[in-house]
């Protein structure tokens, strides 16, 4: 038993490398952010008889009225007409097709230049319903907007006019707004953690490869087409297609001070289940491109800088991995390590604090530190998604051992997530855990404290919460 204990508090120490490495980052991120000064955009000024071909991509899928709000903001962005174009690609059920023409109809203008298109299978997810948009265009420049957005109508003049000056650029991503923020503590913190007001600002400002966030940009059409364009191999096409246009050279550009609002999931099921997708793709992703990355010319410092922007998923299997093998030494009786010990704290509070720092500082840049619910907003942020660790995990194993391909849509305000969790395992690990983690004296306790706090909540919000958020959409909100 004694070998076998030395073994996996050695293997235990691989993790805790690995989850000081990732908190490592964020506090390097949020370095950069302070003291990196931000690059001056170049902005082309031509005159609106030069400006060029736009075509504006709205993928969609069963969405409804949001659906409708996007193309009526779409329809109304500031861009002469005969060089804009607006597909709205619907992937949804065939029996709401000619409702939801109808109603986009209806409230987009008719000498505005746009499309419904319907490819009748869904193939490839969201990327193969964006490929199949760029098939019926030529437009040099492609905008794409989820369903969940409302673009400002300067948004095209705000965004293309980077890409006219800069040639190496392949995308121009705004940052995300919030709708939908104040709606509970779930949409609190997911607005803390989708911000990216530091992640992407400081990616941008130290010249890293930088990842389009799927929604709110502008691409150039000739880094699509060279970077290979959109593949449905993964569930992350966004980030798929950003890396493989980084290996190719391309840049990405931040436009921090261009916000377009979107809508957050409200409810844990829809949030768990987007997150899931969302560590998933990243895997995908790590698998497909990690071999091809390391084993081309690029520069070590861009090697790494990808792999650790592909990696992010791995802490929930960290997580795992590191109260798997604290729960199987408790069960053996083990001594651990003073060693160990203190490093195992170590990687905790360094944990904490970086990830409750780098949250601080956005909402610092932002100019919201005196909001009242701050500060407990924060602490949930480190609670709430250490009860993602048993889905994110299981996607993460998905992408590495299985070729399963499920791409569930982020449930949207007013539906109900389907299928049939109701945050049982959640509720189950999070009460049986405490059991035996804190049962024992040691550095663990902080981290199952955080982690059956997770566990509790998430599941908890999944068992209370079975019914529909409701909220009303108007065509022209």
């Amino acid at each position: 038993m004694h070998g076998l204990s030395q073994f996996l508090q050695f293997a235990l120490c691989i993790v805790l490398v690995c989850v000081c490495t990732l908190s490592v980052q964020l506090a390097a991120l949020a370095w950069v952010r302070v003291f990196r000064k931000r690059p001056q955009l170049k902005l082309a000024e031509p005159a609106d008889a030069d400006l060029p071909h736009v075509l504006v991509q709205l993928p969609v899928c069963n969405e409804g009225p949001l659906a409708v709000r996007v193309a009526a903001s779409a329809a109304r962005m500031n861009w002469p007409l005969d060089r804009l174009t607006i597909q709205l690609l619907d992937d949804g059920d065939s029996d709401t097709h000619d409702e939801l023409a109808a109603n986009v109809r209806a409230v987009v203008p008719e000498d505005v230049n746009f499309h419904i298109l319907r490819r009748g299978d869904r193939k490839g997810f969201k990327a193969g319903n964006l490929a199949y948009g760029l098939v019926h265009s030529d437009a040099p420049f492609v905008a794409v907007l989820d369903a969940d957005f409302v673009p400002p109508a300067d948004f095209l003049r705000r965004t293309v006019p980077v890409l006219l000056a800069d040639s190496g650029l392949a995308f121009v991503q705004s940052r995300w707004g919030h709708a939908n923020r104040a709606a509970n503590w779930l949409t609190r913190v997911q607005g803390l953690l989708l911000d990216f007001s530091v992640e992407q600002e400081a990616r941008f400002r130290a010249g890293l490869p930088l990842s389009f966030n799927g929604s709110a940009g502008v691409w150039n059409r000739t880094a699509i087409e060279q970077g290979g364009g959109w593949t449905g191999d993964t569930l992350t096409e966004d980030l798929d297609l950003s890396m493989r246009c980084m290996m190719q050279g391309w840049r990405g550009a931040m436009v921090s001070d261009l916000v377009v609002p979107g809508e957050l999931p409200q409810t844990a099921a829809a949030w768990r289940a987007q997150q899931a997708r969302w560590t998933k793709g990243h895997a995908q992703v790590a698998r497909k491109l990690m071999p091809i990355i390391w084993s081309s010319a690029m520069p070590l410092w861009k090697k790494a800088a990808m792999t650790l922007q592909m990696c992010q998923f791995a802490f929930y299997m960290l997580a795992f991995s590191s109260a798997a093998i604290s729960l199987t030494l408790m069960y053996m009786g083990a001594a651990y390590y003073p060693g160990v010990t203190w490093f195992g704290l170590l990687a905790t509070v360094l944990g904490v604090i970086s990830s409750i720092g780098y949250l601080y500082l956005g909402q610092r840049m932002l100019g919201r530190q005196h909001e009242p619910k701050l500060v407990a907003s924060l602490l949930l942020a480190v609670v709430f998604p250490s009860g993602l660790i048993l889905a994110n995990t299981r996607a993460t194993f998905e992408a590495f051992f299985s070729n399963r391909m499920d791409f569930n849509r982020t449930t949207r305000v007013g539906e109900i997530q389907k299928g049939g969790w109701r945050g049982v395992p959640e509720l189950v690990v999070g009460v049986v855990l405490p059991v035996f983690a804190f049962a024992e004296s040691n550095w663990s306790a902080l981290f199952f404290f955080f982690a059956v706090s997770g566990l509790v909540s998430i599941g908890a919000m999944g068992a209370i919460a079975p019914r529909a958020v409701r909220q009303q959409i108007t065509p022209g909100e």
